[in-house]
């Protein structure tokens, strides 16, 4: 009888290639169709802006969960995108839903319905991806909806809140876009292969000055409330820790072998291509307004 010979250990799936659609001209035509309604909702603010925060939450976490069922993992999808889509509601009225009353609710009904499939495979890594997804997507793009309220508590008029929102927003895809112009035109070097093979030192050097010079044109255009150093800071900080959020969706979709989260968006691919930057600029932003700017305790 002959002996079966040992399996031969199979190397990473490497990710599925992007989408044909990352093209400039769809990026340019799908922001002139996006970029009003943003400011729109913006300026309007209250449950119309709030709604829109919670569905990118909705769609961005069934983005997330996909990709974590890729690798085997079973999140539980549907108390994931519920919680999700009431946390911006959270930040939106902290008295219509505590935020330590979700939190608390959240992970004890995880636990308790863990109970009901006792011998489902890697339960726990489950219940684990479901709250990453939760403090990735949901709690982190939830800023975005603290800095439409921040006047509230900053002793500001409350229509100013959509200049905050759009800071953010402006700086933030300002930086993207740079980085993919300078990257296309003159990316070389690529320290960054393992993560993200088209993502170069050229251009990551292009958005950081991108950034900084969108801060100083927000200043000039929209945002008064800082100043010539506030500008420079936020433009620097939003320039790296911006692209560091670009990098970890990158990770992200590489260590679940994915392309683009989704095609959703035209010429960006899904909601994490869009908002992943945003991620990590929102909270910076918010805080960094809050605590240097306006000095709220």
């Amino acid at each position: 009888m002959n002996a079966t010979a040992p399996a031969t250990p199979q190397a990473p799936a490497a990710p599925a290639p992007k989408s044909s659609g990352w093209s400039l001209r769809l990026r340019i035509a799908s922001g002139l169709l996006f970029v009003p309604l943003l400011i729109l909702l913006a300026r309007a603010g209250g449950l119309a802006f709030t709604s829109f925060v919670a569905l990118q939450n909705i769609l961005g976490l069934r983005e997330f969960f996909r990709m974590m069922r890729a690798k085997r993992l079973e999140p539980n999808v549907t108390l994931g995108i519920t919680a999700g889509a009431l946390m911006p509601f959270v930040c939106y009225r902290p008295h219509w839903i505590p935020g330590d009353l979700l939190v608390a609710a959240l992970v004890m009904l995880q636990l308790a319905l863990g109970l009901r499939r006792p011998h489902r495979e890697r339960l726990v890594e489950g219940m684990a991806v479901t709250m990453f997804g939760l403090l990735y997507v949901g709690w982190l793009a939830s800023h975005l909806v603290l800095l439409r309220e921040l006047p509230w508590i900053a002793g500001l008029d409350y229509a100013s809140g959509w200049r905050f929102v759009l800071l953010a927003f402006f700086v933030t895809w300002s930086c993207d876009t740079g980085a993919y112009a300078f990257g296309r035109m003159f990316g070389r070097i690529r320290p960054w292969g393992q993560i993200s093979p088209r993502k170069s030192l050229e251009g990551s050097l292009g958005g950081l000055g991108t950034a900084l010079i969108a801060a100083f044109i927000a200043r000039a255009w929209f945002a008064p409330f800082l100043s010539i150093r506030d500008a420079a800071v936020l433009g620097l900080l939003v320039g790296i820790c911006g692209q560091v959020g670009d990098l970890v969706e990158s990770l992200l979709k590489r260590d679940a072998s994915h392309g683009d989260s989704s095609d959703i968006i035209p010429g960006h691919g899904g909601i994490l291509d869009r908002f992943d930057s945003l991620y990590f600029a929102a909270p910076l932003i918010y805080y960094y307004l809050r605590m240097v700017v306006f000095r709220v305790p």
